[in-house]
């Protein structure tokens, strides 16, 4: 019997809970949003997308949220037009009790900035995702060029590629130019000294500098942090006494050897 009554009152007990827990979420439901807030982290990267322009983007797409009963506002939607912005890398939206919608967005890096054969141009960020030009804010970035196959249109992230490493899904001379340029951005010294990443008939990497007007070839990216410390030494230490334009081309191709070429 009393096995009987205590499962009788648990019973009650929990038909209550859920009772209040539905009343509660009812009555948050008809709660108004009062604010939207959106907080966009940009880390280190330049601006390219801005609250005015998520903003936008959500009017654009007649998604009202402040003023709306919080059971009315296409949260879904909003999470959906998130996700398909090529500039954003995550994003989540919340809901305080005091009715605020908060969405905290978390902006992608771009690391090259990429023109192809046909004078298309895109970036590819820093894990290896490709991104279109920003329309409002261009990002001084270091430029790769030359014989780099099209790629035609740039397609977003399907959903059976998340645990594949973004930069290995990229055409071959794609993955050439994001190596050397994340390479290059995690040395200081080579960072500053390269202006931009070419590639040329033979499908070899060869790097423009930003001061002198030698020729740096790379060839593949094997070895490339090696190559890239040899580059470093030779203009710290062989250059001493030479000067910039002495050399028409530097050579790294061979491993730990560098061969110049002198100017005319």
């Amino acid at each position: 019997m009393r096995r009987i009554l205590s499962i009788v009152f648990w019973i009650v007990i929990l038909a209550g809970v859920t009772s209040l827990f539905i009343f509660s979420n009812h009555k948050q439901d008809e709660v108004v949003c009062p604010k939207f807030e959106i907080d966009v982290d940009y880390g280190n990267a330049p601006v390219l997308v801005t609250q005015g322009n998520i903003r936008q983007q959500i009017t654009d797409n007649k998604i009202k949220v402040r003023g709306k009963a919080l059971g009315q506002i296409e949260v879904e939607k909003i999470q959906k037009l998130f996700d398909n912005d090529p500039f954003i890398k995550k994003a989540a939206i919340s809901i305080g009790v005091n009715g605020i919608v908060k969405a905290s967005i978390k902006q992608r890096n771009p690391l090259v900035r990429v023109i192809d054969q046909k004078g298309q141009q895109f970036y590819i960020d820093e894990e290896g995702y490709l991104m279109p030009l920003s329309p409002d804010f261009p990002a001084r970035l270091i430029i790769a060029s030359g014989n780099i196959s099209p790629i035609g249109k740039i397609r977003k992230k399907g959903k059976n590629e998340e645990n594949i490493t973004p930069y290995k899904k990229l055409p071959v001379d794609l993955q050439k130019i994001y190596i050397t340029a994340l390479s290059l951005r995690n040395d200081i010294f080579n960072n500053a000294l390269i202006e931009q990443i070419f590639m040329n008939e033979s499908k070899e990497i060869e790097l423009i500098p930003k001061v002198g007007r030698q020729s740096i070839i790379l060839g593949d990216t094997t070895f490339l942090s090696e190559k890239l410390k040899n580059l470093k030494i030779f203009y710290t230490d062989g250059m001493k006494n030479t000067g910039w334009d002495t050399y028409k081309s530097i050579n790294l191709k061979f491993r730990n050897q560098v061969v110049c070429l002198k100017s005319e």
